[in-house]
């Protein structure tokens, strides 16, 4: 017997990708009435990587604040939202709040294969470790521009004298 419950999780960091992510998981929460878990993980090093935060309980709450904003800007009604601000490696914050879940959705910020083998990419992660199926969306600004340079180099052109087909 399965043990998951009716919930979707799905991942918030306040970028683009997530904030479509999160569109995507609260209309598939209302197809399937389920719960949605919205997860947010957080971390400080001490070294301020790239952030002005002197200690980890101002990066959780910023996290918190990151969540709360986003959530307050998205329609989740008539959806039961289980708000949740994890201190951890993002992927392996998702996988976890996903044990029990029906779907994992995450947006992918779309770095880059030298980011992601330097860094590690939390998509990556998350296919490989997930105990459930796994949605990831696109960046909305890194979709539009690959299909606008997809567009560019496979320009359908007929052969001077051709007939349609169709």
């Amino acid at each position: 017997m399965d043990a998951r419950e009716h919930v979707i999780v799905c991942g918030i960091d306040g970028s683009p990708a997530g904030q479509r992510a999160l569109e995507w998981a609260l209309d598939e929460a209302r197809r399937r009435s389920c719960r949605l878990r919205a997860v947010t993980a957080w971390s400080w090093d001490g070294l301020e990587s790239g952030t002005a935060f002197s200690s980890p309980r101002e990066a959780q709450a910023h996290a918190e604040e990151v969540q709360r904003r986003v959530l307050d800007q998205s329609p989740a009604e008539g959806i039961e939202v289980e708000p949740l601000v994890v201190e951890g490696r993002p992927s392996t914050i998702l996988c976890t709040a996903a044990l029990d879940a029906e779907l994992l959705v995450l947006g992918s910020h779309g770095h880059g294969a030298v980011h992601d083998a330097l860094v590690g990419s939390t998509s990556q992660h998350v296919i490989r470790h997930a105990t459930c199926p796994v949605v990831i969306l696109p960046d909305p600004r890194h979709a539009d521009r690959e299909v606008r340079r997809s567009r560019g180099r496979h320009r359908a052109v007929p052969p001077q004298g051709a007939t349609p087909m169709f």
